[in-house]
């Protein structure tokens, strides 16, 4: 698409900040820059209502900045014009505490009145926080860096990851530039100053383990020093950066505007009543309080996020049209919901996988598509997306350069891809269950994945079910950490766990189910790495392969670095066990081939796979001859 086509239907305007912002003691407001960049090779945007705040919630017309990065861009081909980009920050708890109610600070979980623990201890102590930038480009670029804490920018001192990568990098003054080539599939990387890195230890092998730190006196868990039982179970920068460049969009993503409803800047009101089919927030900051959500009304197909829209709310969609939409490269923000905010219960904290807030959530009719394309999803409360209906087999998702940011509460999945879907091009910061493959014939492919506490990267179990044609390819894990072990949640790179409705009992599993033509291919993991694969069978598993694996080193085994293949059987079938390979090749199910940790392969041949040796395999002996790894 031309780009003084694609600038007049998105009718921007280059400041994002309409409404003035309301101090507090303790924040500061940044410059309102309008330096930034709207050329045909390159567009960056700003918030003139950027608040630098680590500590509260900002206020409503305001954008967290980070305090800590600024960012500027360029390109190779005039190396001496740079340009704002904001850089955006999400803190833990974003800034509420641990609260039950909405807008009530004082509504502290006391163990009595939320349902569950929200899995964030030690972070808000040790001053975790995660920053990016969003901009688009049509050629090579150059990302400059500044920090406010006079720490190194030296290049010695930076890594990027995923670490293949490879960027040039070089010093300038008091910042670095990296070279950014252009490329159709857009960037997702983490810039990380080796200064700032934080080593996440848990209190030692016991099963209810927990995440120690030698900061804060005052702060979760302190311990005055470490000791040998307390293990490095993950690393990562104290305060993220990442840097999202995608190319200018083409046309399909992009709605006719003349039609359009175009929100009003501040308090969202009124969108059930909208009689268009394109709703449009432009640039600007938007918010629905943390008592509300965007229930669309039912002629709302389409959601367009345009570049410098700060939406602080969720979206749920009424429409039963076969063709939903969201899409642009704003930011749908969940951070003034309070953790798992339950939609039934006064968006209270009391877990409810029905009524729990979803960040897009809608009731599909039968064949419906949901097309997602650039946006960024901050902080949500809870599992990030799902839809609901009676025929959720016709579903299907095409999710592009998606991103996922600031999911530091346990439970923030993400998106579901329903039958027939296909994602691709996504960045995914993620508490529990990252990549959801439930359904058959799904192809999810170049992946980034930064993975906290819960769940494994891959996720297929819950239910017994019969599913085919499934491809995960080319995934980065750039960060994992885990503080210990469950087995009825296993904590892998795939996994599945047991079913949802007996989470202790191997007797529920479906020998009329089959799960087959499922394929992990040309996957590298990063740092510390959880087990390759924690598996609770519950339907037979016909054919598994595992090709081309790459981790850099597991984690200590008495926490999650085993990987386990257990024996479940079927209670209705006279707990007869689930097969593996029975309608495969040779009777092979489980193959795992080109498996290297470090720079030393896995294989049978080698003798280094099994749970005592390199590779940390432990699959049940009543599998014997039904797998290889090779």
């Amino acid at each position: 698409m031309h780009f003084a086509t694609f600038t007049n239907a998105l009718g921007l305007i280059l400041m994002a900040g309409n409404v003035p912002a309301q101090g507090h003691p303790g924040m500061r407001l940044k410059r309102a820059s309008n330096q930034t960049a709207d050329l045909s090779e390159l567009k960056t945007w700003w918030h003139s209502t950027g608040e630098i705040n680590t500590q509260t919630p900002v206020q409503n017309a305001n954008v967290r900045q980070s305090h800590m990065y600024s960012v500027q861009i360029g390109t190779a081909s005039d190396a001496t014009s740079f340009y704002d980009s904001f850089v955006y920050e999400t803190i833990p708890r974003n800034g509420n505490g641990n609260i039950f109610s909405p807008d009530d600070l004082s509504s502290v979980c006391d163990g009595q009145n939320c349902s569950e623990d929200d899995q964030i201890s030690i972070e808000p102590d040790i001053g975790a926080d995660m920053a990016w930038t969003q901009y688009l480009a049509s050629t090579t670029t150059i990302v400059r860096i500044t920090r406010s804490d006079d720490g190194s920018v030296d290049p010695s001192n930076v890594i990027i990851r995923p670490s293949n990568l490879q960027f040039d990098m070089q010093l300038d003054g008091d910042a670095v530039l990296i070279t950014v080539p252009y490329s159709d599939d857009g960037h997702r990387f983490s810039v990380e100053f080796q200064d700032n890195l934080w080593e996440y230890r848990t209190s030692g092998p016991e099963t209810n383990a927990h995440y120690v730190q030698n900061k804060d006196p005052n702060g979760a868990n302190y311990v005055s020093s470490y000791e040998d039982t307390m293990p490095i179970v993950g690393v990562e920068p104290t305060n993220a950066l990442m840097i999202f460049m995608s190319p200018f969009p083409s046309s399909e993503y992009i709605p006719d505007l003349s039609t359009a409803y175009h929100v009003p800047f501040g308090l969202v009101t009124g969108l059930d009543q909208v009689t268009e089919s394109v709703v449009h927030f432009g640039p600007g900051v938007y918010w629905l309080t943390g008592s509300a959500h965007a229930i669309l009304s039912s002629s709302v197909t389409w959601i367009y996020l345009a570049p410098g829209a700060y939406v602080k709310g969720a979206i749920q969609y009424e429409s039963q049209s076969l063709d939903l939409r969201a899409t642009g490269f704003g930011v749908l923000s969940g951070e003034q919901y309070v953790y798992q905010a339950n939609t039934a219960e006064g968006y209270k904290n009391i877990k409810s996988d029905d009524t729990s807030l979803k960040m897009w959530r809608g009731h599909s009719a039968v064949g419906t598509k949901w097309t997602v394309h650039g946006v960024t999803t901050n902080a949500p409360p809870f599992n990030s997306m799902d839809f609901y209906g009676s025929d959720l087999g016709s579903f299907t998702v095409d999710a592009s350069d998606y991103k996922q940011v600031g999911a530091f509460f346990g439970q923030t999945d993400g998106i579901q891809m329903y039958p027939g879907s296909h994602a691709r091009n996504i960045f995914y910061h993620v508490g529990d269950d990252a990549i959801k493959t439930y359904y058959s014939n799904v192809l999810c492919e170049k992946m980034v994945v930064w993975k906290t506490n819960n769940g494994p990267i891959v996720q297929f179990g819950w239910y017994q079910r019969d599913t085919k044609n499934v491809t995960v390819d080319a995934v980065d894990v750039i960060h994992t950490r885990y503080v210990s072990q469950q087995v009825p949640w296993p904590r892998a790179l795939v996994a599945s766990a047991a079913s949802y409705e007996s989470e202790t009992s191997t007797s529920v599993a479906d020998i009329t189910k089959h799960l087959s033509n499922y394929n992990i291919t040309n996957w590298r993991c990063e740092g510390i790495c959880p087990a390759l694969l924690g598996i609770n069978p519950l339907q037979n598993i016909d054919e598994m392969v595992f090709s081309n694996i790459w981790v850099e080193t597991l984690s200590p085994a008495f926490e999650v670095g085993t990987s386990t293949f257990r024996v479940f059987t079927d209670s209705n079938n006279g707990d007869q066990a689930i097969a593996l390979g029975d309608n495969s090749p040779d009777n092979l199910g489980l193959i795992i081939e080109d498996f290297y940790v470090g720079s030393e392969k896995v294989s049978f041949e080698a003798g280094n796979w099994d749970s005592t040796s390199l590779g940390r395999l432990n699959i049940d002996g009543h599998y014997s001859g039904r797998w290889t790894v090779r």
